[in-house]
Protein backbone atom coordinates (compact mmCIF):
# COMPACT_ATOMS: atom_id res chain seq x y z
CA UNK A 1 0.00 0.00 0.00
CA UNK A 2 1.28 3.46 -0.92
CA UNK A 3 0.78 6.19 1.69
CA UNK A 4 0.04 9.68 0.39
CA UNK A 5 0.69 12.94 2.27
CA UNK A 6 -2.30 14.27 4.20
CA UNK A 7 -4.66 16.22 1.93
CA UNK A 8 -3.42 14.59 -1.27
CA UNK A 9 -6.00 12.96 -3.52
CA UNK A 10 -4.89 9.97 -5.54
CA UNK A 11 -5.22 10.59 -9.27
CA UNK A 12 -7.75 8.35 -10.95
CA UNK A 13 -7.42 7.31 -14.52
CA UNK A 14 -10.35 8.86 -16.37
CA UNK A 15 -12.18 6.75 -18.93
CA UNK A 16 -11.48 7.80 -22.52
CA UNK A 17 -13.94 10.31 -23.93
CA UNK A 18 -16.26 8.75 -26.47
CA UNK A 19 -17.06 10.44 -29.74
CA UNK A 20 -20.44 12.19 -29.87
CA UNK A 21 -22.87 12.20 -32.79
CA UNK A 22 -26.10 14.06 -33.41
CA UNK A 23 -29.03 11.78 -34.21
CA UNK A 24 -32.37 13.67 -34.20
CA UNK A 25 -34.45 10.57 -33.30
CA UNK A 26 -33.24 8.25 -30.53
CA UNK A 27 -36.54 6.46 -29.93
CA UNK A 28 -35.65 3.14 -31.59
CA UNK A 29 -33.35 0.38 -30.36
CA UNK A 30 -31.20 0.78 -33.47
CA UNK A 31 -30.79 4.23 -35.04
CA UNK A 32 -29.16 5.38 -38.26
CA UNK A 33 -26.63 8.18 -38.16
CA UNK A 34 -27.32 11.07 -40.57
CA UNK A 35 -25.19 10.92 -43.72
CA UNK A 36 -22.75 13.64 -42.64
CA UNK A 37 -22.30 12.14 -39.16
CA UNK A 38 -21.80 8.68 -40.69
CA UNK A 39 -19.13 10.02 -43.05
CA UNK A 40 -17.36 11.76 -40.19
CA UNK A 41 -17.39 8.56 -38.11
CA UNK A 42 -15.98 6.32 -40.85
CA UNK A 43 -13.87 8.49 -43.14
CA UNK A 44 -12.54 11.10 -40.69
CA UNK A 45 -12.42 9.38 -37.30
CA UNK A 46 -12.00 5.89 -38.81
CA UNK A 47 -14.10 4.29 -36.10
CA UNK A 48 -14.60 0.55 -36.19
CA UNK A 49 -17.59 -1.73 -35.90
CA UNK A 50 -18.89 -2.16 -32.33
CA UNK A 51 -17.07 0.98 -31.12
CA UNK A 52 -18.81 2.71 -28.17
CA UNK A 53 -20.22 6.20 -28.90
CA UNK A 54 -22.48 8.85 -27.38
CA UNK A 55 -25.55 9.97 -29.30
CA UNK A 56 -27.53 13.17 -28.66
CA UNK A 57 -30.81 14.24 -30.21
CA UNK A 58 -30.65 17.92 -29.26
CA UNK A 59 -33.93 17.65 -27.37
CA UNK A 60 -32.59 16.56 -24.00
CA UNK A 61 -31.86 12.88 -24.65
CA UNK A 62 -28.42 11.32 -24.84
CA UNK A 63 -27.63 7.65 -25.33
CA UNK A 64 -24.74 5.24 -25.09
CA UNK A 65 -24.51 2.99 -28.11
CA UNK A 66 -22.29 0.83 -30.26
CA UNK A 67 -21.67 1.39 -33.93
CA UNK A 68 -22.81 -1.01 -36.60
CA UNK A 69 -20.99 -0.08 -39.80
CA UNK A 70 -22.42 -1.42 -43.05
CA UNK A 71 -20.33 0.71 -45.39
CA UNK A 72 -18.87 4.23 -45.59
CA UNK A 73 -22.30 5.71 -46.14
CA UNK A 74 -24.49 3.61 -43.87
CA UNK A 75 -23.72 3.63 -40.16
CA UNK A 76 -26.13 2.58 -37.43
CA UNK A 77 -25.84 2.44 -33.67
CA UNK A 78 -27.38 -0.03 -31.24
CA UNK A 79 -28.58 1.89 -28.19
CA UNK A 80 -27.64 0.38 -24.84
CA UNK A 81 -28.67 3.14 -22.42
CA UNK A 82 -30.63 6.39 -22.61
CA UNK A 83 -30.45 9.43 -20.33
CA UNK A 84 -33.03 12.23 -20.16
CA UNK A 85 -31.50 15.59 -19.23
CA UNK A 86 -33.39 18.36 -17.48
CA UNK A 87 -33.57 21.82 -19.04
CA UNK A 88 -30.28 23.65 -18.52
CA UNK A 89 -31.79 26.93 -17.29
CA UNK A 90 -34.77 27.88 -15.16
CA UNK A 91 -35.54 30.76 -17.54
CA UNK A 92 -35.18 30.71 -21.31
CA UNK A 93 -32.69 32.98 -23.09
CA UNK A 94 -33.65 34.23 -26.55
CA UNK A 95 -31.12 36.22 -28.58
CA UNK A 96 -32.11 38.18 -31.69
CA UNK A 97 -28.88 39.25 -33.39
CA UNK A 98 -28.25 41.15 -36.62
CA UNK A 99 -26.03 39.13 -38.98
CA UNK A 100 -22.57 40.63 -39.38
CA UNK A 101 -21.09 41.66 -42.72
CA UNK A 102 -18.41 38.99 -42.33
CA UNK A 103 -20.40 35.79 -41.89
CA UNK A 104 -17.58 34.01 -40.06
CA UNK A 105 -18.08 36.43 -37.14
CA UNK A 106 -21.76 35.52 -36.98
CA UNK A 107 -20.93 31.81 -37.09
CA UNK A 108 -18.39 32.32 -34.30
CA UNK A 109 -21.10 34.00 -32.22
CA UNK A 110 -23.49 31.09 -32.79
CA UNK A 111 -20.78 28.63 -31.78
CA UNK A 112 -19.87 30.43 -28.56
CA UNK A 113 -23.44 31.16 -27.49
CA UNK A 114 -24.33 27.49 -28.02
CA UNK A 115 -21.37 26.49 -25.86
CA UNK A 116 -22.24 29.03 -23.14
CA UNK A 117 -25.96 28.25 -23.19
CA UNK A 118 -28.87 29.76 -25.11
CA UNK A 119 -32.35 28.49 -25.96
CA UNK A 120 -33.25 30.37 -29.13
CA UNK A 121 -31.45 32.57 -31.68
CA UNK A 122 -33.13 34.74 -34.33
CA UNK A 123 -31.07 36.38 -37.10
CA UNK A 124 -32.40 39.95 -37.01
CA UNK A 125 -32.78 41.97 -40.19
CA UNK A 126 -32.59 45.70 -39.48
CA UNK A 127 -32.28 48.85 -41.56
CA UNK A 128 -28.49 48.78 -41.22
CA UNK A 129 -27.95 45.03 -41.55
CA UNK A 130 -25.41 44.57 -44.36
CA UNK A 131 -25.76 40.80 -44.79
CA UNK A 132 -29.24 39.72 -45.85
CA UNK A 133 -28.51 36.19 -47.12
CA UNK A 134 -27.63 33.36 -44.75
CA UNK A 135 -26.99 29.68 -45.37
CA UNK A 136 -29.21 28.31 -42.63
CA UNK A 137 -28.03 24.73 -43.14
CA UNK A 138 -24.44 25.81 -42.50
CA UNK A 139 -25.42 27.81 -39.41
CA UNK A 140 -27.23 24.80 -37.96
CA UNK A 141 -24.15 22.63 -38.55
CA UNK A 142 -22.06 25.15 -36.60
CA UNK A 143 -24.50 24.93 -33.68
CA UNK A 144 -24.68 21.12 -33.79
CA UNK A 145 -20.89 20.93 -33.68
CA UNK A 146 -20.79 23.34 -30.73
CA UNK A 147 -23.46 21.32 -28.89
CA UNK A 148 -21.41 18.15 -29.27
CA UNK A 149 -18.11 19.81 -28.38
CA UNK A 150 -19.55 21.31 -25.19
CA UNK A 151 -21.22 17.98 -24.33
CA UNK A 152 -24.69 19.48 -24.16
CA UNK A 153 -27.91 17.57 -24.74
CA UNK A 154 -29.98 20.57 -25.89
CA UNK A 155 -29.61 22.21 -29.30
CA UNK A 156 -30.77 25.83 -29.42
CA UNK A 157 -33.64 26.72 -31.74
CA UNK A 158 -32.43 28.63 -34.80
CA UNK A 159 -35.15 30.74 -36.40
CA UNK A 160 -35.48 31.92 -39.96
CA UNK A 161 -34.34 35.54 -40.34
CA UNK A 162 -36.91 38.06 -39.12
CA UNK A 163 -37.38 41.81 -39.28
CA UNK A 164 -37.86 43.79 -36.08
CA UNK A 165 -41.55 44.26 -36.85
CA UNK A 166 -41.94 40.56 -37.65
CA UNK A 167 -40.24 39.54 -34.43
CA UNK A 168 -42.31 41.95 -32.32
CA UNK A 169 -45.44 40.43 -33.84
CA UNK A 170 -44.59 37.06 -32.30
CA UNK A 171 -45.34 35.85 -28.78
CA UNK A 172 -42.34 37.11 -26.82
CA UNK A 173 -41.49 37.03 -23.10
CA UNK A 174 -42.43 40.05 -21.01
CA UNK A 175 -38.77 40.66 -20.16
CA UNK A 176 -37.43 42.39 -23.27
CA UNK A 177 -34.14 44.23 -23.84
CA UNK A 178 -32.20 45.73 -26.70
CA UNK A 179 -28.59 46.84 -26.79
CA UNK A 180 -28.36 50.60 -27.27
CA UNK A 181 -25.22 52.69 -27.44
CA UNK A 182 -26.96 56.04 -27.92
CA UNK A 183 -29.06 58.01 -25.45
CA UNK A 184 -30.48 56.89 -22.14
CA UNK A 185 -30.21 53.25 -21.14
CA UNK A 186 -29.79 51.01 -18.09
CA UNK A 187 -27.17 48.33 -17.59
CA UNK A 188 -28.21 44.78 -18.40
CA UNK A 189 -26.64 43.64 -15.13
CA UNK A 190 -29.09 45.73 -13.11
CA UNK A 191 -32.14 45.33 -15.34
CA UNK A 192 -32.15 41.55 -15.96
CA UNK A 193 -34.37 39.51 -13.63
CA UNK A 194 -33.50 35.88 -13.06
CA UNK A 195 -36.28 33.34 -13.02
CA UNK A 196 -38.15 34.89 -15.97
CA UNK A 197 -37.76 34.23 -19.69
CA UNK A 198 -36.07 37.05 -21.59
CA UNK A 199 -35.24 38.21 -25.09
CA UNK A 200 -32.19 40.33 -25.91
CA UNK A 201 -31.95 42.13 -29.26
CA UNK A 202 -28.52 43.07 -30.61
CA UNK A 203 -28.27 45.45 -33.56
CA UNK A 204 -25.83 45.61 -36.49
CA UNK A 205 -22.43 47.30 -36.66
CA UNK A 206 -24.08 50.71 -37.04
CA UNK A 207 -26.53 50.04 -34.18
CA UNK A 208 -30.31 50.33 -34.38
CA UNK A 209 -31.68 53.49 -35.96
CA UNK A 210 -33.53 55.99 -33.77
CA UNK A 211 -36.80 54.92 -35.41
CA UNK A 212 -36.08 51.27 -34.64
CA UNK A 213 -35.24 52.14 -31.04
CA UNK A 214 -38.55 53.99 -30.71
CA UNK A 215 -40.41 50.99 -32.16
CA UNK A 216 -38.71 48.68 -29.67
CA UNK A 217 -39.54 50.94 -26.75
CA UNK A 218 -43.15 51.12 -27.93
CA UNK A 219 -43.25 47.32 -27.58
CA UNK A 220 -41.96 47.35 -24.00
CA UNK A 221 -38.33 46.67 -24.88
CA UNK A 222 -35.89 48.30 -22.46
CA UNK A 223 -32.66 49.89 -23.73
CA UNK A 224 -29.61 48.43 -21.98
CA UNK A 225 -25.84 48.69 -22.16
CA UNK A 226 -23.15 46.06 -21.68
CA UNK A 227 -20.43 48.20 -20.18
CA UNK A 228 -18.55 51.35 -21.11
CA UNK A 229 -16.86 49.98 -24.23
CA UNK A 230 -18.58 49.94 -27.61
CA UNK A 231 -18.76 46.25 -28.53
CA UNK A 232 -18.96 44.54 -31.88
CA UNK A 233 -22.28 42.88 -32.65
CA UNK A 234 -20.98 39.35 -32.07
CA UNK A 235 -19.13 40.37 -28.89
CA UNK A 236 -22.23 42.05 -27.48
CA UNK A 237 -24.32 38.92 -28.11
CA UNK A 238 -21.78 36.69 -26.37
CA UNK A 239 -21.44 39.12 -23.44
CA UNK A 240 -25.22 39.27 -22.95
CA UNK A 241 -25.55 35.48 -23.22
CA UNK A 242 -22.75 34.98 -20.69
CA UNK A 243 -24.16 37.48 -18.23
CA UNK A 244 -27.69 36.04 -18.29
CA UNK A 245 -26.32 32.52 -17.80
CA UNK A 246 -24.14 33.53 -14.87
CA UNK A 247 -27.02 35.33 -13.21
CA UNK A 248 -29.04 32.10 -13.27
CA UNK A 249 -26.37 30.07 -11.51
Amino acid sequence: MVLLPFGTIAARKSPPLMHRFHVPDLSNAVVELPEEEAGHAVRVLRLKDDEPVVLVDGNGTSALGRLKITDKHAVCARIEERTLHAKERVARIHLAVAPTKQVDRFEWMLEKCTEIGVDRITPLMTGRTERTHLRMDRLRKVMVSAMKQSQRAWLPQLDAPATIAGLLGQALPAQRYFGWCEGEHSSLSSAYRTGADAIMLIGPEGDFTEEEAQLLRAHACQAVGLGKARLRTETAAIAACTWMNLKQM
